[in-house]
C-alpha cells in the first residue's frame, strides 16, 4: 500500500469515528413519517380494493 492509500484509509476511519450517530433533522423526520403513513394508507386501499374485486 502506498502513502496516499494509507492516508485515505486513516482519514475514513477518523471521519467514521467522529460522527457515528447524529439526530435526524425535523425535515427528515417529517419526510419519514409522511412516506410511512402514505405506504400504510396505500397498502390498506390495495387490500380493500382487491378483496372487493375478488
Amino acid at each position: 500500500m502506498n502513502l496516499s492509500q494509507e492516508q485515505s484509509s486513516i482519514n475514513v476511519k477518523e471521519v467514521l469515528e467522529e460522527d457515528e450517530w447524529y439526530d435526524l433533522l425535523p425535515v427528515e423526520k417529517k419526510l419519514i413519517s409522511i412516506s410511512l403513513g402514505l405506504g400504510i394508507v396505500l397498502m390498506a386501499i390495495f387490500v380493500i380494493v382487491f378483496k372487493v374485486l375478488k
